[in-house]
């Protein structure tokens, strides 16, 4: 019996509800799984956190390196549950990520002249194709509805008219990275359910309503990527990736010092920040030199310097990119920090004081209930991905008819704005190992 039959054996079959994210990160990969509760939310069950490896800047360079990875954070949380993980949603990013707000007309309707849940699930025609040879669609997310001219609308279910325009924001990759990722997955054994872009999920993780609604930016700073995710009217508005993330501030001390990266990932979480002064600048760090036999001796003050420097770095590539957005005013004016990159100390406020806009640090379970492991800005992605797939892998089994219900009611109209957020067209070296296992912890 080879070591996937034996597993199979162990293992359960998934009941209906069990739902699992992936978040494939450059420094780590961390799996959920959690069940669907049948008056909304997710019970999480069990999550595992692992060093990555075969990623770069958010992409996969080698696949079978990845597949491992993969393969040892799902297993742990099988382990954990004892169920089998046959299918997970995936998180995706990296630099070839670029978006496109387009409007398409819904061609048919399922009763002429009055606008129903199913006309408005289909997919417009034009809409299948990225026209740019050698990419390819990761995400389309509804954004509002014209209606006879009349534009901005989030849920016209129930009006009537022959004319609906659609409004998305359509999220493309470069095929041949976005294939390596799904052949990691696969090669992991396990089937990807659908794409999220990781700044999307991280939003539903740390960002309110009220935010999504008077504007606001997110920046989650990864492992190898920092991205960016702005709101406006609660609709989507822009989404971008700047190839900088923690990787870059460490890698920035293991150059300059010629130390090796665990060494220098030691020194930044011990010394690093953002801050003009630290109670640290005075500690004793002590590196490892490459060619040399006696250790080399710093201060902290010395670390801090270097982060402080890629931070501000960080600072005004993040404001390019939000010039390019031309974004209005009252959306940038507000930005939140998420990932594990933002708990660099200080690094708030020296943000606000480039870009002149009021920041801070979201942290998931701020509006939801989590296990407290998963309390931190580290695993935001990964608790927004499961978010994602409880909103979009259907009703959990005793709602099903309820939901069905409740479609065009009028609660469906006021939760409008989390909807059309959700509305999915398609499927559309670091420090050791950790891992942790929760039980019944609720979102």
């Amino acid at each position: 019996m080879d070591e996937a039959t034996a597993e199979r054996a162990v293992l359960r079959r998934a009941p209906a509800d069990l739902i699992a994210a992936i978040d494939v990160g450059t420094t780590k990969v961390c799996a959920i799984a959690g069940r669907k509760k049948a008056r909304g939310g997710v019970e999480v069950m069990a999550h595992s956190v692992v060093s990555s490896r075969g990623i770069r800047k958010g992409t996969v360079t080698d696949v079978q390196a990845s597949a491992e990875a993969i393969r040892e954070a799902v297993g742990r949380v099988e382990t954990a549950t004892g169920y089998k993980i046959e299918s997970a949603f995936v998180g995706v990013t990296g630099a070839h990520i670029t978006f496109e707000n387009r409007r398409d007309k819904i061609e048919d309707t399922a009763h002429p002249g009055v606008i129903t849940a199913d006309s408005l699930a289909g997919e417009p025609e034009q809409f299948t194709a990225v026209d740019r040879p050698g990419r390819q669609m990761v995400q389309a997310v509804r954004v509002s509805y014209s209606v006879d001219g009349e534009e901005g609308i989030r849920n016209p279910i129930g009006m009537h008219s022959d004319k609906v325009e659609v409004d998305t924001h359509v999220v493309s990759g470069m095929s041949g990275l976005i294939d390596k990722l799904e052949d990691a997955v696969e090669l992991a054994r396990v089937h990807r359910s659908s794409m999220v872009m990781e700044p999307l999920a991280s939003s539903m993780a740390v960002l309110t309503p009220e935010e999504r609604e008077n504007g606001v930016v997110l920046v989650d700073i990864g492992g190898g990527t920092s991205d960016i995710v702005a709101f406006e009217k609660g609709k989507i508005r822009y989404t971008g990736v700047i190839p900088v993330g923690g990787y870059q501030f460490t890698n920035d001390i293991a150059m300059m010092f010629h130390t090796h990266y665990e060494a220098a990932e030691k020194a930044k979480l011990q010394c690093g920040s953002a801050e003009v002064y630290s109670s640290r600048d005075n500690q004793d760090i002590t590196f490892p030199v490459d060619g040399r036999e006696m250790d080399l001796k710093v201060k902290g003050g010395e670390i801090s310097q270097l982060t402080r420097q890629r931070a501000q770095e960080l600072a005004r590539l993040i404001g390019i990119k939000l010039d390019q957005a031309d974004l209005p005013e009252s959306t940038r004016s507000k930005m939140v920090l998420t990932g594990g990159g933002s708990n660099l100390p200080g690094l708030a406020t020296l943000m606000q004081s480039i870009l002149a806009v009021e920041v801070r640090n979201g942290v998931p379970g701020d509006a939801a209930r989590l296990p407290d492991a998963l309390k931190d800005s580290a695993y935001a992605t990964a608790v927004g991905i499961l978010l994602w797939a409880a909103a979009n892998d259907g009703p959990a089994p005793a709602d099903a008819e309820a939901a069905a219900v409740r479609q065009g009611s009028e609660e469906n109209d006021r939760k409008g704005i989390m909807q059309n957020v959700l509305g999915l067209f398609g499927k559309s070296k670091p420090s050791d190992t950790q891992t942790s296992e929760t039980k019944k912890g609720r979102i």
